[in-house]
């Protein structure tokens, strides 16, 4: 099947392979080069689920990410 990049550079998934694999609007897809290949595989429910709730959660600690590194190198570098 053939498809276009659209001006948007974006590349419309057609209808019977979204409702095949369950893709709404919003569902999560992991996207990776194999052998000269773009591969796009779903992101389940669960996995889906986990992103949703990690979201929510709020660190417990005042650390920005550089800083959060940096201590993660010198306990486990």
């Amino acid at each position: 099947m053939m498809v276009t990049i659209s001006k948007g550079q974006q590349v419309t998934i057609p209808a019977n392979i979204r409702k095949e694999f369950g893709l709404n609007i919003g569902s999560k897809m992991e996207i990776s080069e194999e052998n000269g290949k773009i591969i796009l595989k779903p992101i389940g429910e669960d996995l889906n689920n986990i992103f949703i709730e990690a979201k929510k959660l709020k660190p417990k600690h005042k650390l920005t990410p550089k800083e959060m590194d940096e201590l993660n190198e010198r306990l486990f570098g």
